[in-house]
């Protein structure tokens, strides 16, 4: 199967990995305090990682419904194998550099972070955010999202038909929102606590659910979308910008975030050429796009153990960051892509 490459979206992984670098600059031991606090205000970590899950969403799904059209089902053995060729290497490769920095006593990272590291449960610790140490791996707990994702929407997806498939990421969508709903009211007693904390997944399935849909939608109405875009463009993009930057209601505006992202996500593939869109699809930021999976793993590491002594040029840990993502992607992604496309044929 010939994989078609969408435009914009390493341009919207790039937009998401500068929203967690941005963010965690803003929080770095020398930075100005002005610009640290205006870094802090442009920049959201935690929306960019969303969006990673919206283009997850919506990626997958438009794959899998390519690849049913082409070929009449899915082989969920190669799926499979393409998501562990495509995430392992890298994952595993930093897990085991925590391992030998724990061996030689640099950090400490008690058996229930290793439990989750190992297992792609890392989202249901409920104390990433009490000690310095466990903090090198916090940023898991959306890798750990994103592989139960793929483990389980697959399954949903050959079971139900197109109409069973929409209904249910409707359904998925108001249980997020009860969800959230349940936790903002407190009526859950505290054994229920490790479900109900800032990373458990139930709290992120708005987000990937909308970019499910979105994936549906380009495939279903494409040529209505298409009509769509190009007669109200200068009505809809104000409108889907704006869900994103509507302030968080409790928590349930992050749904509504997702929502204004798919829209503007579709717009720019149907559209990348289209005025807003056009930087989306410059070689430089296409390229930290492609780079986006590596920099996010191995940022937290750079930025957590970054040297107080070199407060005075905390701007250096970008470009560090930045060239050990590209030794990785070099080493630990690049080499697997022939063998990933094997996968991709069907006999």
């Amino acid at each position: 199967m010939k994989v078609q490459q969408l435009p914009s979206l390493n341009g919207w992984r790039a937009v998401s990995i500068l929203l967690v670098l941005g963010s965690h600059t803003s929080m770095m031991q020398g930075v100005p305090l002005k610009f640290s606090h205006l870094l802090g205000i442009l920049f959201e970590g935690n929306l960019g990682v969303r969006f990673f899950f919206t283009i997850s969403g919506f990626l997958i799904t438009w794959l899998m419904l390519k690849e049913e059209a082409e070929f009449g089902h899915v082989s969920l053995k190669n799926f499979y194998i393409r998501r562990t060729l495509r995430i392992w290497p890298v994952y595993f490769s930093y897990v085991a550099l925590l391992g030998v920095l724990q061996v030689f006593g640099v950090l400490v990272q008690d058996q229930f972070v290793w439990r989750g590291l190992l297992t792609f449960t890392r989202n249901f610790y409920d104390k990433m955010s009490e000690s310095y140490v466990d903090g090198v791996s916090g940023h898991c707990w959306s890798l750990s999202i994103e592989e139960q994702f793929y483990f389980f929407w697959p399954l949903i997806f050959l079971v139900l038909k197109m109409r069973g498939r929409i209904w249910f990421l409707i359904a998925t969508i108001l249980f997020s929102i009860g969800f959230k709903t349940i936790d903002v009211l407190g009526f859950h007693d505290r054994q229920a606590h490790i479900l109900f904390q800032e990373y458990s997944t139930f709290n992120y399935l708005d987000c990937l659910s909308w970019g499910c849909l979105g994936g549906i939608w380009l495939t279903v109405w494409k040529s209505k979308l298409e009509e769509l875009f190009k007669k109200y463009s200068l009505i809809i993009f104000p409108v889907f910008f704006s869900l994103i930057l509507i302030p968080y209601l409790i928590g349930w505006g992050r749904g509504i975030q997702a929502l204004g992202f798919v829209g503007l996500l579709l717009h720019s593939v149907i559209s990348p050429n289209w005025t807003c869109y056009r930087i989306l699809n410059y070689k430089w930021i296409c390229q930290i796009g492609i780079l986006s999976y590596s920099i996010y793993l191995w940022q937290q590491m750079i930025w957590m153990m970054w040297p107080k002594y070199f407060g005075a040029v905390w701007f250096l840990w970008i470009p560090l960051t930045m060239g050990v993502a590209c030794i990785s992607y070099e080493l630990l992604e690049k080499p697997f892509f022939a063998l990933r496309s094997k996968y991709r044929i069907r006999t």
